[in-house]
């Protein structure tokens, strides 16, 4: 039992530095953690989105296929999609739907991988692959035969710690020879404030 009044307590705004809470139930003195008042903290959490277009032949793109983030870059070869970070957050998610009517052409010891890059010039042109540095491969996001005649859709967990003010440069980067296609396929992004 308290030595003091509820009104004679000292008051404090942080719950780090309170143990308990006390109070009554009719005629029964009860106590409550204040790790059961405050709700777990939901991260707020954003999706991107974009479309790689024409499969496999590299246009637009200089590592290979690049995602195009809202709009389709134009001219194709005079251009490379990014997307300028606005804040300091961590990619946690992403997934690949392929969206053409005809299935995915990719046979034995071919693979399509998608892959982040992040300009290390800010200024630069973002057609220059010398402004780009390899970040990681998406684990997950990797077309190959096993996909062959299929619609895959693909998911990733792979997280990614991004800064305000980073650049970055999504692109499919195929091993062997797969044929060009005029085949899409869409990918979104989770993002999560940090």
């Amino acid at each position: 039992m308290a030595n003091k009044k509820f009104s004679q307590f000292e008051i404090k705004t942080d719950p780090s530095q309170v143990d308990f809470l006390v109070g009554y139930t009719g005629l029964e003195n009860i106590q409550i953690s204040t790790d059961d008042l405050l709700p777990e903290i939901v991260q707020p959490k954003s999706i991107i989105a974009g479309t790689f277009h024409n499969l496999f032949g590299g246009d637009p793109g200089i590592f290979g296929d690049t995602l195009e983030f809202g709009i389709q870059a134009l001219p194709l070869s005079d251009s490379s999609s990014v997307l300028s970070i606005p804040f300091n957050c961590k990619i946690v998610g992403a997934s690949i739907k392929w969206i053409s009517s005809d299935g995915a052409a990719i046979t034995a010891g071919n693979s399509y991988q998608v892959k982040l890059y992040k300009m290390n010039n800010n200024s630069g042109k973002t057609t220059d692959a010398s402004n780009y540095d390899f970040v990681g491969d998406f684990s997950g996001l990797l077309l190959d035969s096993s996909d062959n005649g299929g619609f895959p859709f693909k998911t990733s967990t792979t997280e990614f710690t991004l800064s305000a003010g980073d650049i970055i440069n999504v692109s499919g980067v195929e091993t062997g020879s797969i044929l060009s296609s005029n085949a899409e396929m869409e990918m979104t992004i989770v993002i999560q404030p940090i």
